[in-house]
């Protein structure tokens, strides 16, 4: 009995760990679909990735390029977006959304130490 408590346990403590994880969303429309953004080199992150046509339609609305890279923090909190220019491609590399996502895990760490 003990050992299925513990084992309860560590499933719980590992979803809410879990849940305190950096998600990198990215949005874009299908008729740009040969823009999507390659995020398979990214680390420390979910990533996601979403059409226009799915979001919400507050979410539609709001969005005026694609296609637009969101990164959202563990409270479900918008930190940074990456937005495409007049090409409809997104400029930055990935070391740069690499850089954010560090920089937003290291934030975590030193606000809950």
């Amino acid at each position: 009995m003990k050992k299925f408590i513990l084992c309860v346990i560590f499933v719980l403590v590992a979803s809410f760990v879990h849940s305190q994880d950096v998600t990198l969303l990215q949005i874009n429309a299908k008729w740009n679909k040969q823009n999507n953004y390659d995020l398979s080199g990214i680390t420390g992150a979910t990533v996601k990735f979403s059409w226009l046509k799915n979001q919400p339609k507050d979410v539609q609305s709001s969005i005026q390029s694609v296609p637009v890279i969101v990164i959202i923090d563990g409270n479900g909190r918008v930190r940074r977006q990456f937005v495409a220019d007049l090409s409809f491609k997104i400029q930055e590399t990935n070391m740069e959304i690499q850089y954010e996502i560090n920089r937003i895990k290291r934030t975590r760490r030193a606000s809950t130490n």
